[in-house]
């Protein structure tokens, strides 16, 4: 998905919001990276579709088996942090997981401290589909190794303010 967006296209951002520098370069340098973050997260929504065809699942179940495989093995997460994280319903999440249950990549435990929790766990099959993912991850390791160490502070520090805006505004949209 390389379609770059002129400035001019990008100029909309800067318009709706109302916001400008006053600087020509560093306007056009923020609409550059407001496009680049939109067509990162169309990029992802890409890759989830094509891992799932991959590996022949539905989309929302290869979002959450990735989900899934990104936090440690000692996290206990439920069906309604599932789908507190996704906002999707119950509904859908307890049809997502039994559809992951089925495949032989998730089971549902028992929470030892309160037997009527229930935890969600991936398998020893959940990991077999990490081969789809690896050269996702080789090849942003060697891009990663082209930025120095300031910079990827700097990259993260603006992915995880970017990320704490998205949520507040999911958090908004959740209450309209």
């Amino acid at each position: 998905m390389t379609n770059p967006v002129p400035a001019e296209d990008a100029q909309g951002y800067h318009e709706s919001a109302g916001k400008h520098t006053g600087h020509q370069e560093r306007d056009e340098a923020l609409q550059r990276v407001m496009v680049a973050g939109r067509e990162l997260g169309l990029a992802f929504l890409s890759l989830n579709a094509a891992t799932a065809r991959a590996l022949r699942m539905h989309p929302t179940d290869a979002w959450i088996m990735s989900y899934l495989q990104g936090v440690g093995p000692d996290t206990s997460i439920t069906p309604g942090d599932l789908a507190r994280i996704t906002d999707l319903t119950t509904g859908a999440v307890t049809g997502v997981i039994d559809r992951l249950e089925a495949g032989g990549y998730v089971r549902r435990e028992r929470d030892a401290k309160d037997r009527r929790k229930v935890i969600i766990r991936p398998t020893d099959k959940s990991t077999s589909i990490a081969h789809v993912f690896k050269p996702l991850i080789e090849e942003s390791m060697e891009l990663g190794l082209q930025f120095t160490t300031e910079e990827l502070v700097l990259v993260t520090r603006y992915l995880t303010a970017g990320k704490e805006v998205t949520e507040r505004t999911t958090q908004r949209l959740r209450q309209v």
